[in-house]
């Protein structure tokens, strides 16, 4: 009876998951196209919606159950090797219901966080309390339930993916304006191919890498050969998109515009191939462990193709009927605005005096360069009068956003390094701004406030994940079948609320 119950709601909580995952993550792949207008919301929508049921059709499905060895799973089985299903059961509960709440927590306030730190929290908090009340150890042998190496690698490579994101991007977004400047009419005809044939080949090689890797359809025979002849790839997309650029030099805002859809379309996908198993994962593992004899927790387990094309549905629902997911979006285009934009955060001392130091650091930079080059970067890189009608930024700006963001994941996922898609995409959007010369003593403080304010939010998340987490599982294991009605009144009284404090603001751009 308490397996069949726990898991008809762990069902129910992984649609929940997939439907608040799908709002926070929408910002990763719909800031650029909603901030640049580059066409219409009902076709920007339409690409995402196909990018995500694609991207759903073509996963290989195989979901890392422990996250890369996140807990040691023979914590959980019997001297027979045996999985202790009330153990497991407990503790992937516990991980949904925390995580169900907290991204509903932050969708609410429109704060855009991460999917996979969240996850890696919650697996952190409930397998140290499913473990600290199931054996006789004590706290201290509770936590010997981790493997602790590799749970650090991944917070570790996670963050350092946000300095990088940042500087990357606002060096090569400053390259780019040098370069264009903001009149394309009058420098794309003579450099728009360059630009073009970057931006699509590092499309490529993301899908490649990232929205194709382990893809079932293919193969691993395909992707192996993929992965050989990657460079003749890249060079014959490079070679083809630059044409197309030629062919359209006088229509930059055409050429531009492909790429930031195609760029809109390519995150879609592989967010839905790669990062739904952070929804759905821990319900396969609990279903696996009930329903499969003999399942390796400790493995890679499939998932039935089914589940994911049910999976992709739901988030492409989600993704076209949840405001929340508007809200967050919203959140990050107002802090990358070209012009002078209301924000949501307040300035305050320490944002100040970071932007202060910033600009000082600028103008100090400015002195140190020649006159004739200094004057030239100037009339480059100087934003034009603003205008209301005006986007957020513009089309260029787009571009390079998810250029980077895309050549970032992919050269991560590549090496097999852990990264958050939301950081990347969120941090390149902020460095390209400041590349852009977006920041002002007026707004400048407000921006950077806001920056610190998602930044200290996802530094919250690993805690909040983790001792919600703790708490669910820990109610689980202690009262047994009587914890799961209460899980479950606790998660719905818990997104009423956060409904009842959610207020659709309108939307920026």
């Amino acid at each position: 009876m308490f397996e069949t119950i726990a898991l008809l709601l762990i069902l129910g909580l992984a649609t929940f998951d997939l439907w608040v995952g799908v709002a926070n993550d929408a910002v990763n792949f719909l800031n650029s196209a909603f901030g640049s207008r580059v066409a219409r919301r009902r076709l920007i929508m339409i690409i995402a919606t196909i990018g995500i049921l694609l991207g759903a059709f073509t996963s290989s499905g195989l979901m890392e159950v422990a996250r890369r060895g996140v807990f040691d799973p023979s914590f959980f089985t019997d001297v027979d090797g045996t999985i202790i299903l009330t153990s497991i059961l407990a503790l992937y509960l516990g991980v949904m219901a925390a995580d169900v709440l907290l991204l509903d927590l932050f969708n609410t306030f429109g704060l855009p966080t991460s999917t996979t730190v969240s996850i890696v929290s919650e697996l952190v908090g409930a397998s140290i309390a499913v473990a600290l009340w199931t054996t006789a150890g004590g706290f201290r042998e509770a936590l010997a339930v981790i493997n602790t190496g590799p749970v650090l690698g991944i917070y570790t490579a996670i963050f350092l993916s946000v300095i990088t994101a940042f500087v990357s991007a606002a060096g090569i977004m400053w390259l780019v304006r040098i370069l264009y400047g903001f009149d394309l009419k009058e420098s794309f005809p003579r450099w728009g191919w360059l630009w073009t044939g970057v931006s699509f080949s590092a499309m490529a090689y993301f899908v490649l890498f990232k929205g194709l890797q382990g893809a079932a359809l293919l193969g691993e025979g395909t992707m192996t050969m993929l992965r050989e002849q990657i460079f003749l790839i890249l060079a014959g997309v490079f070679v083809l998109s630059s044409a197309f650029a030629l062919a359209l030099r006088r229509r930059p805002r055409t050429v531009v515009g492909v790429i930031v859809l195609t760029g809109t379309g390519a995150l879609s996908m592989a967010f839905a191939g790669n990062d739904l198993v952070n929804f759905i994962g821990p319900s396969v593992a609990a279903f696996q462990a009930v329903l499969v004899e003999g399942v390796d927790l400790s493995g890679r387990v499939p998932t039935p193709p089914w589940a994911l094309l049910a999976a992709g549905i739901i988030m492409a629902v989600a993704l076209i009927r949840s405001r929340k997911a508007r809200r967050v979006t919203d959140t990050e285009i107002r802090l990358a605005a070209q012009s002078h934009t209301p924000q949501r955060f307040r300035d305050s001392k320490l944002g100040t005096s970071i932007a202060t130091w910033g600009y000082s650091g600028f103008l100090f930079a400015k002195r140190l360069t020649p006159r004739r080059i200094r004057e030239h970067i100037e009339v480059q890189t100087a934003p034009p009068p603003p205008d209301p009608q005006d986007p957020p930024y513009d089309l260029l700006r787009a571009s390079v956003n998810l250029t980077v963001a895309a050549l970032l994941i992919s050269i991560g996922t590549a090496n097999r390094l852990p990264l958050s898609t939301t950081y990347i995409t969120f941090m390149a959007a902020m460095g390209a701004s400041f590349g852009d010369r977006t920041w002002t003593t007026i707004d400048g403080g407000q921006r950077v406030t806001g920056i610190m304010v998602v930044l200290g939010g996802w530094l919250l998340t690993g805690l909040i994940a983790a001792s919600v987490a703790f708490m669910m599982a820990s109610l689980i294991v202690l009262t047994g079948a009587a914890g799961l009605p209460i899980v479950a009144v606790l998660v719905a009284v818990g997104m009423w609320r956060l409904g009842r404090v959610h207020r659709p603001e309108p939307e920026h751009g």
